[in-house]
């Protein structure tokens, strides 16, 4: 297949040796012309010395490959070429593309144990310049032999004025079924080689993409010498010759291969990282764009070996990398790694870990204006989403290879899937995607996802496509509807703008509080946006495990600019900062690693919007255009609930009667202490509920504190028996050093004293150290409920006083 190729370079070499012959046949005929038959000095004009052509290296045979050369480490000035032989003496020579010039000639380095791979780092090479290169071996009778030639494309530098490069992102090229063994091949023949560059000129795939990245799960068992050789190499040779691989590892390079031995002495990436995981985490600059590879299986639990140690060093690592990329003033900044933050197709394989990641690229967005991004595979399915609040891109890349989710599998639905907001398309099929990114004061990203893999599914089409371009949105909404008093079935918030064309999404806000000040909650994405392609009931779900499954649009028809807050909160709980929950509350314990940082909430649960009666609301929106970008905040409007609020039926809720009165024991000790004299002011008043200790008799018993008040409900019977009856309790917590343990909770009654279940029965606590914790619990009363027992209380884990601190207690009821 390469004919055409060698015929193009020889051709562009004799057409270098016939412009030196014409040359000098030019020059000989001036000199000529300038001589005279009357004599004289006859001063010869200079000759152009003919172009020295050094020809490529020859030889009778090719190497004796057991992995062809494929590309590491792209840049400016360096590109490193690998492969694997028993051949010796590796050489690669390369040159400028068809110059004739000398070459670059670099020794192969062992890079594997038993001495088979190779590296040859190239050094000290012009940017943004296709260059041919050749290997050269000698087998075991010491003869030379030589390949064809092949091309790379060394990245550009500011001064080469390129505007626009081309990434293609996959994932999961491991082979889990020999079925799909065609899948992978498919891709690179009829996708990359016939879609993205002419694969009989291949020096066109150098020219056309920059890179290809991979994340994750390259082989299926990294400690498989043959999955290396085979699944992955083989199955790309035709193109990894010309485009180098970006890879990083998932679960299974790990497999049978703890310290990615063998994954090491394949990939070779940028020794950028921290010390002693320079193979883990790295990045690669193009021009204004940042890709950072990270390695999610050491922070991830489920299908991971979650160490807190290596969560912390490569964290903070990627935070010193983005703080450089800040300085450098990148236009994007890129994460790169296996497991899933949030997978709408397999909540199992989603990590906390990798969540911190991604808030630390949302971060940097939101510093920068920069458009930030992951992606990531693992779970094998296609899936494109974008944050609520930056300018940052979610795509799961997979699958080139490893099968795709049964979608059509109603335990695997029931179990498995999720309609997050923050994806707006899903779609569990083969395919790859192409990122393009322009550069320069118009900067934008686009990306195209391009389906396909199997047999007889080959074409590649286009399925989904989305631009991230910052511009000014000045789009402001203004409200046509939802305020004033309104029934518990009938809120409607409606809003219009200028250019409603031009919005792909909307985002409502609804508090309690008219500056948005106290609890913020979000209504954004599946219900608020154009489009959303998800999956039907397994029953209804068409297609296959070949050709995918068919997604549809539950919001075909939609009228966005419309919010029926009454049905959604019917169907749906809504929280402070949309998916946020689910980044840090797994659905399955094993994924559920450690309590982050970087949740707000800090393992608490949020708390969840409801429509109590009597109660007043405050909201806004902002609308999203197509190319990503928010316009402002409308202004604040409001509406009132229909209905009652009582006052507060807690007795001594903040301990400013000085104190029990109200409370009844029933272990250790509660005390009631001055704030000015406690070192810790109160959160209202002046006082506040201790434990144990705090200048009082330490009670026999250790080491835990509780008491209750009973409420009596029983006058609102025939109401609450309606189904009308909201309660709402509040209360403020607080520990000295985030040690003891305090417990607040709500206990419903019925007229025997017995226990009811209700949906605010969860205890709440915080491990706040000196900074009172304002929470909620709400929730409709079950039929039958007569009383409220409310209690407080805690554990004391270290020092003589238990510092469980309550105050700003209250008990509402609303009908």
């Amino acid at each position: 297949m390469f004919i055409p190729y060698r015929s193009a370079l020889a051709l562009g070499l004799s057409a270098l040796v016939l412009a030196g012959c014409g040359d000098s046949s030019d020059s000989s005929a001036s000199a000529d012309s300038g001589s005279n038959s009357g004599g004289g000095n006859n001063i010869e004009e200079p000759v152009d010395p003919q172009p020295v052509i050094v020809p490529p290296p020859q030889a009778e045979q090719t190497p004796e490959f057991i992995v062809r050369p494929y590309l590491q480490a792209p840049g400016p000035d360096t590109m490193t070429v690998m492969f694997e032989t028993e051949n010796s003496e590796p050489e690669v020579w390369a040159r400028p593309f068809g110059s004739g010039q000398e070459f670059h000639k670099v020794s192969g380095e062992v890079h594997s144990d038993d001495g088979l791979v190779y590296r040859a780092p190239l050094t000290a090479l012009e940017s943004n310049t296709l260059y041919e290169y050749y290997v050269l071996t000698h087998d075991a009778e010491s003869a030379l032999r030589v390949t064809q030639p092949f091309a790379f494309k060394t990245w550009p530098n500011a001064g080469d004025d390129v505007s626009e490069a081309r990434f293609i992102a996959i994932s999961d090229t491991q082979l889990d079924r020999t079925i799909y063994e065609v899948v992978l091949n498919n891709v690179v023949t009829d996708g990359f080689m016939t879609e993205e560059c002419d694969g009989t000129k291949p020096e066109t795939c150098a020219e056309n993409i920059a890179a290809i990245t991979i994340s994750g799960d390259v082989v299926q068992t990294g400690g498989n010498r043959g999955n290396w050789r085979n699944q992955l190499f083989g199955r790309m040779a035709e193109i990894t010759p010309y485009v180098p691989l970006v890879t990083v590892p998932g679960n299974h390079d790990y497999y049978s291969n703890a310290e990615l031995q063998l994954y090491r002495s394949y990939m070779a990436p940028p020794e950028n990282g921290s010390v002693g995981y320079e193979d883990h985490w790295y990045y690669l600059d193009y021009l204004d764009l940042r890709l950072v590879g990270l390695d999610s299986y050491p922070i991830s639990g489920a299908h991971g070996k979650f160490n807190a140690d290596t969560l912390a060093v490569q964290r903070q690592w990627l935070k010193e990398t983005l703080r450089d990329a800040e300085i450098q003033q990148k236009q994007f900044v890129m994460g790169m790694f296996h497991h899933g933050c949030l997978s709408e197709m397999w909540n199992a394989g989603e990590s906390i870990g990798t969540c911190e990641l991604v808030a630390e690229l949302e971060q940097y967005s939101e510093r920068t204006g920069a458009v930030t991004g992951h992606f990531f595979g693992h779970t094998h399915s296609y899936s494109r989403g974008q944050s609520q609040d930056t300018s940052h891109l979610w795509l799961n890349a997979a699958s080139a290879s490893g099968y795709i989710e049964p979608l059509d599998d109603a335990g695997f639905q029931n179990s498995q899937i999720s309609d997050y907001d923050t994806f707006e398309v899903s779609r569990s099929e083969f395919g790859y995607s192409v990122l393009t990114y322009r550069f320069g004061q118009d900067s934008s990203l686009t990306l195209q996802r391009k389906k396909g893999g199997y047999d007889g599914d080959t074409d590649f089409n286009i399925v989904d496509e989305v631009t991230f371009a910052a511009a000014s949105n000045s789009n402001l909404p203004q409200a046509t509807a939802g305020t004033g008093e309104l029934a518990l079935a009938d809120v409607e918030l409606a809003i219009q703008v200028g250019a409603p064309e031009q919005v792909h999404e909307v985002q409502w806000q609804v508090s309690e509080t008219a500056d948005f000040s106290g609890p913020v909650f979000d209504v954004w994405g599946n219900d608020t946006r154009r489009h959303n392609l998800f999956y039907d009931e397994a029953s209804q779900v068409g297609g296959d495990l070949y050709q995918g499954f068919e997604a549809i649009d539950t919001q075909q028809g939609a009228d966005i600019f419309r919010l029926d807050l009454s049905a959604l909160l019917a169907r749906k709980t809504v929280r402070p900062g949309g998916d946020d929950h689910y980044r840090w509350n797994k659905r399955y314990s094993s994924q559920n690693t450690h309590t982050s940082s970087y949740d707000d909430y800090a393992g608490q649960n949020r708390p969840v919007l409801a429509l109590k009666p009597g109660t007043t609301y405050h909201w806004r929106s902002r609308v999203r255009d197509t190319a990503m970008n928010w316009s402002t905040w409308s202004n604040s409007y409001s509406f009132t609930m229909e209905g009652t609020r009582t006052e507060n039926l807690l007795v001594n809720g903040g301990g400013e009667a000085g104190d029990l009165t109200g409370w009844t024991i029933t272990s250790g000790a509660m005390n009631v202490v001055v704030g000015a004299q406690n070192g810790l002011a109160a959160a209202e008043g002046e006082r506040y509920f201790t434990g144990r200790g705090f200048g009082n008799p330490h009670p026999d018993d250790c080491c835990t504190e509780a008491a209750y008040q009973l409420i009596d409900v029983s006058g609102y019977a025939a109401t609450i028996d309606a189904g009308q009856v909201y309660l709402e309790a509040e209360v403020a917590m607080t520990t000295w050093n985030g040690v003891d343990e305090p417990e607040f909770r709500v206990e419903v009654l019925d007229a025997g004293g017995q226990p009811m279940p209700w949906s605010g029965a969860a205890s709440l606590t915080t491990k706040a150290a000196k900074n009172w914790d304002t929470m909620t619990i709400n929730g409709l009363l079950p039929t039958g409920a007569r009383s409220i027992k409310v209690h407080i209380g805690g554990t004391r884990k270290q020092g003589n006083d238990n510092d469980v601190y309550f105050d700003g207690m209250s008990i509402n009821l609303l009908y």
